[in-house]
């Protein structure tokens, strides 16, 4: 059996109740969904995940019977729009409400599941999915899916049960079976005590990849290994050089007279800790087809890398896939003919669907990645551009300093607990923060950005949970 995920944005959630719950009486809604299907990273068992791109209302003529505890209507839109689906590329969904409870699915809701997966198989040619939703009248919601290939001994389509619900907002929901009933471990005694179990259990459910191994990257993986992240990919294609001994963490002489890959000993490290975490390396470029896999089985990215192909593919995939990403720069600018500097700040950024993308942010520009790419696949005549002054900005390496690198990514894994818990209380998760090192107080900006209405990514959203597409994220 599958693992099956299905992720929502708040914003979505929000509408469904809008439309669910208005009269006490049973209602119902279609969503149309991306899917995703691919051999887990971590489990090496396959996994389908569904996106909510598109919620549909119900005509009210559509209706037969509405009460509090029963629903009835016409299979007339969810014709019309598995057809829609179909030709979208999408999977069609069902949700209806309950109004009194529980939030659960009724033997009433079996009977029409294995209707409409049966119209599914009869309507669609090859294997079909159909997602399946309750939501009760607190918002909470459950769900499941059906493939129109899979039937149990007694032939009735086989349910596949939700392993994960995911809502992302402001702060991020994540529900599966048995949240809050794990055990922690005595090294997150005191972590459980300032945030609760649920939380703590929370974080060992959770898929992260760390994208950038160096001076960033390495002190969020200490700190994610550290609060109990059990599941982490690192993803870098560098090795260690000399330069980097005075701010990636866990690095040694050797590792660096050796030149050995980033992400092992950033892996090893972390391992030596002993807190039990699955670490999965990958000693390439992200945008390397080889990191796919990992990277559509999570459910969270830190991004530590500086290059902007990276960064591209990172603020793609956040819109694609709902993954959202958490991602960071350190920039130290000395002023070349005085003393102080024009820059000295740590950014921490949020990429998700409903906020500005890294583009509309101007965090990622094309020319720079036009130069990376061309850096890699034609190396001499990157070379001569930049000595003829064509490309500027690419020869010499940025200054960094270990503590500032460390303090941004504590800034940054904080707002994944924000995001989690909610520990600053409401309003306060940040899309963009920016912190000016060198000032004493008040040193926290929160730039807020601004979508371009014809960015096809953050203005018009047209990829929002669009999941599997060919090409890959829509690039060619």
């Amino acid at each position: 059996m599958s693992r099956t995920t299905i992720t929502l944005l708040e914003e979505q959630r929000r509408a469904l109740r809008g439309l669910l719950f208005n009269d006490g009486s049973e209602h119902a809604a279609i969503v149309l969904l991306g899917r995703s299907s691919h051999i887990d990273a971590w489990s090496g068992t396959q996994q389908e995940r569904f996106f909510v791109a598109e919620v549909v209302p119900v005509p009210v003529e559509a209706f037969i019977e509405r009460t509090p505890t029963r629903l009835t209507w016409s299979t007339t839109p969810f014709f019309r729009h598995l057809k829609i689906a179909m030709c979208r590329g999408l999977t069609l969904g069902v949700i209806h409400s309950h109004p009194s409870g529980p939030l659960a699915f009724s033997p009433e809701d079996d009977v029409a599941d294995q209707e409409l997966v049966q119209i599914t198989e009869d309507r669609l040619d090859g294997e079909n999915w159909l997602v399946s939703m309750v939501m009760d009248d607190t918002g909470g919601i459950i769900a499941r899916a059906y493939s129109t290939a899979e039937k149990t001994r007694a032939g009735a389509y086989a349910v596949h049960e939700t392993s994960m619900l995911c809502v992302l907002g402001e702060r991020w929901t994540f529900r599966y079976p048995g949240r809050g009933r794990g055990v922690a471990g005595e090294e997150l005694d005191r972590q459980v005590r300032a945030f609760g179990r649920a939380y703590t259990e929370d974080l060992r459910q959770l898929r992260i990849a760390i994208v950038g191994c160096g001076g960033t990257g390495s002190a969020v993986a200490l700190l994610l290994a550290r609060i109990g992240v059990r599941h982490l990919a690192l993803i870098d294609s560098d090795t260690v050089h000399g330069t980097n001994l005075n701010r990636l963490h866990f690095s040694t002489r050797a590792d660096a007279n050796l030149q050995r890959r980033k992400v092992d000993v950033v892996g090893e490290g972390i391992a030596n800790l002993g807190m039990a975490t699955t670490i999965l390396r990958y000693a390439l470029p992200v945008d390397d087809p080889g990191c796919r896999e990992v990277l559509v089985s999570c459910d969270v990215i830190f991004g530590c890398t500086d290059d902007h192909l990276g960064r591209n593919l990172l603020n793609r995939l956040a819109h694609f896939y709902y993954v959202p990403v958490i991602d960071m720069g350190l920039s130290i600018e000395p002023h070349p003919d005085r003393d102080g500097y024009a820059a000295f700040d740590g950014r921490v950024t949020v990429v998700q669907p409903g906020y500005p993308c890294q583009i509309c942010r101007k965090l990622i520009e094309p020319e720079i990645m036009l130069a990376e790419s061309q850096r890699r696949t034609d190396p001499a005549t990157y070379r001569e551009r930049v000595r003829a002054g064509y490309i500027v900005g690419q020869a010499e390496p940025s200054p960094v300093v270990v503590t500032f690198t460390t303090e941004l990514a504590a800034m940054a894994v904080n707002e994944l607990f924000q995001r989690l818990n909610g520990y600053r209380g409401d309003g306060g998760s940040c899309t963009e923060r920016v912190r000016r090192f060198n000032e004493v107080k008040d040193a926290d900006v929160v730039p807020s950005g601004r979508s371009r209405p014809n960015c096809l990514l953050c203005g018009q959203r047209k990829y929002d949970g669009r999941g599997d597409v060919k090409p890959f994220l829509d690039q060619t």
